[in-house]
């Protein structure tokens, strides 16, 4: 849970977004917008297609791959109803030169509330 939010919320209520999670939606919509042109104006070849998704991204970290595993599932736990759809990996510099930070990114999705679909790709299985 961010330092910068309440543990708890009460129902309805509205809390003001910290100044970092206004500029990353700022800045991943501008992304999003780059890339739709990139699409647009390119060249691409036949038998396939380009889409661009803007799913909410979240970040777990830890100091080893484990504890950055195990903080991802512990999201999950928390959250339900979040769709996962897909999940990359890093090993970054840490806060020395011998430390390593490892972090776990998850997309996710979250139900439609009038719906209650998950929007975005998800993971089917033919019935058998």
């Amino acid at each position: 849970m961010s330092t910068n939010l309440p543990e708890t919320v009460a129902e309805g209520q509205v809390l003001p977004a910290p100044p970092r999670v206004v500029d990353d939606l700022a800045r991943d919509l501008t992304h999003a917008a780059a890339a739709v042109r990139a699409v647009s104006r390119g060249a691409r070849c036949g038998g396939g297609d380009v889409s661009v998704a803007a799913y909410t991204a979240v970040v777990c970290t830890g100091r080893s791959a484990a504890r950055a595993l195990e903080e991802a599932a512990a999201w999950c736990r928390q959250a339900p109803d979040a769709e996962v759809h897909s999940l990359a990996w890093a090993r970054v510099p840490g806060h020395r030169d011998d430390v390593f930070e490892y972090r776990a990114t998850l997309a996710v999705s979250f139900p439609d509330h009038e719906t209650g679909e998950h929007t975005g790709d998800t993971h089917h299985h033919a019935p058998r």
